[in-house]
């Protein structure tokens, strides 16, 4: 009975100070959006756009302040180093800290378009790779066709397409996204693309194309994580089910091959004797023990 009373009164407590609680498609909403704003900031500050000192929305550049406004996740983002580490993995959070950031932004975002998370290469290329442009501020992304460069980018650009993947995308302890098994692009970035119109001065190495949608943004990149978690959960079950396959495989193996032996050493004790020294495996009390002894 003490114990209802204290619900009881902890419940009271509550509705006088939220009188009007949200509902859970809120709380879902905001949730993704909180999720989403963090792995912008995050994105951003690895791939140079911004520094250490320039998390709060006041020192943002126009091409991260921009489209964070227009999307509406200006006030879910983090303003603080401990805040922004709330929302990413410790891998992330060792990656953030590390003075080569940039470098790792790069080589994720290679691993990323050639694993194909983001759709198909623009001008039908194959692969993209990073080389030393004739600018001091970075390398380049070439996009390369049978072998030959066929086009070049900004990886700094594709800022907000990797933002979306990590923000939406199932992972391990690393930072790496799991691949997708279709190696389609994810449900995520199909729905939504990137949320800020791409001028023309803007290149991007891969054809998704901006749809400029707000609306739900927050619930999408939660059902995304889902649908992500449960590919890779499936994954995983199904790898499991295999070991176990060539476990039983094995043991069954085994057994034989003692069977084998078993049968053989009581019909033919000479030719086990044989075997095992052959093998490198000397028996006490055979004559060519003696003799090396």
């Amino acid at each position: 009975m003490a114990a209802d009373d204290r619900l009881a009164g902890l419940n009271a407590e509550l509705a006088r100070q939220v009188p009007h609680p949200p509902g859970l498609d809120q709380v879902v909403e905001e949730a993704g959006r909180e999720r989403l704003a963090a792995y912008c900031v995050y994105s951003a500050l690895i791939a140079g756009l911004i520094g250490d000192d320039d998390l709060a929305p006041a020192r943002w550049p126009a091409r991260l302040a921009q489209p964070m406004g227009r999307t509406g996740l200006t006030r879910f983002a983090p303003r603080t180093p401990r805040g922004l580490d709330a929302q990413l993995t410790v891998a992330e959070q060792a990656t953030r800290r590390r003075p080569d950031r940039r470098v790792a932004f790069e080589g994720l975002l290679v691993e990323l378009i050639n694993r194909g998370a983001f759709g198909p290469l623009c001008g039908d290329a194959d692969q993209v790779r990073l080389a030393r442009p004739g600018r001091q501020d970075g390398l380049d992304l070439e996009l390369i066709k049978d072998g030959s460069v066929v086009g070049r980018c900004r990886p700094e650009d594709h800022w907000e397409l990797v933002a979306q993947q990590l923000a939406s995308a199932a992972r391990g302890p690393d930072s790496l996204p799991a691949a997708s098994s279709s190696g389609q692009v994810s449900r995520w970035l199909r729905e939504t693309g990137i949320s800020h119109a791409v001028s023309t001065t803007v290149t991007l190495a891969v054809s998704i194309h901006p749809l400029g949608a707000a609306a739900g943004l927050g619930t999408r990149v939660i059902r995304s994580r889902i649908e992500a978690d449960r590919e890779h959960a499936g994954a995983l079950r199904q790898l499991g089910e295999t070991l176990d396959t060539l476990r039983t495989q094995a043991y069954d193996e085994l057994a034989a091959r003692r069977r084998d032996l078993a049968e053989v050493s009581r019909s033919r004790p000479g030719v086990v004797l044989a075997r095992l020294v052959a093998g490198g495996q000397p028996v006490l009390g055979h004559p060519r023990c003696r003799r090396a002894r």
